[in-house]
């Protein structure tokens, strides 16, 4: 439970622990570009600085054999472009991986600031950067838009039945649904994201298999053709809504 943790720190990175889609930081894309670039100037005035070594050298045998090649500067400004080379390799693998992770979803964001807000827990100075909605990334990676999609509609769901149930009933409560107490941010528990587990997979067995359905109802080779076009597009149409499928990972599903 997020509760037992003392405010602060401790209970927000124990909130944030609670659910992959909380997993939200700052890429620092600008940053990490300018990084790059002032790497790559470096690169370049290390590159001249090689060739003009090269076009002084007075004896062509230490540009022919580097075993023999004594040449102090030369061997430093290698050795220079080399670790400058290796730290540049680096951060563009560091950069493309930042830049593939999945953009932050909004309306966690909003949960996460709406908590800090609530709680005062977080000092705001150091809570600004979830203000960066452009530059958050979900250091989870890629989750199951579909599920998302179900624990989302049943969130709302147990928020209205809650507030219904505390006009009617106030001894009423149903917080054993969630995770925590605090009302300043509703998270399901495991019982429940089951259960969205659940209605998940019965939405998309309904998708797969209706149109199987209708089609057995339909006796003209015409309306077959018709429906079987229009249960293509909408089968493609739902995995494009319900996962996170790049097109040609839609067109390869569809021309199975």
């Amino acid at each position: 439970m997020v509760d037992k943790f003392r405010p602060g720190y401790p209970r927000y990175a124990a909130l944030l622990s609670t659910h992959p889609s909380f997993h939200n930081f700052r890429a620092f894309k600008r940053l990490r570009l300018r990084l790059l670039l002032a790497k790559q100037d470096e690169i370049a005035v290390l590159e001249n600085r090689l060739d003009e070594i090269d076009a002084a050298e007075q004896r062509d045998l230490f540009l022919g054999c580097m075993r023999r090649d004594v040449n102090i500067d030369r061997q430093n400004v290698l050795q220079s472009i080399k670790l400058a080379v290796s730290e540049y390799d680096g951060m563009i693998a560091q950069y493309r991986g930042i830049t593939s992770l999945p953009a932050s979803s909004k309306r966690e964001v909003q949960n996460l600031q709406h908590w800090i807000d609530g709680t005062g827990s977080i000092d705001r100075t150091e809570s600004s950067y979830l203000m960066y909605s452009s530059d958050l990334v979900n250091i989870a990676g890629s989750g199951d838009t579909s599920t998302e999609y179900a624990e989302a509609a049943a969130e709302e769901c147990v928020y209205w039945l809650e507030t219904l149930l505390a006009r009617i009933f106030p001894e009423i409560r149903i917080g054993r649904l969630r995770v925590t107490e605090d009302s300043n941010v509703l998270l399901l528990g495991p019982v429940l994201q089951k259960v969205c587990g659940v209605i998940t997979i019965t939405i998309v067995a309904l998708v797969i298999l209706v149109p199987t359905i209708v089609l057995l109802g339909i006796a003209s080779p015409a309306g077959r053709v018709v429906a079987s076009v229009l249960s293509g597009v909408f089968f493609l149409s739902m995995i494009s809504f319900l996962t996170q499928a790049r097109t040609i990972e839609i067109f390869a599903v569809g021309a199975r």
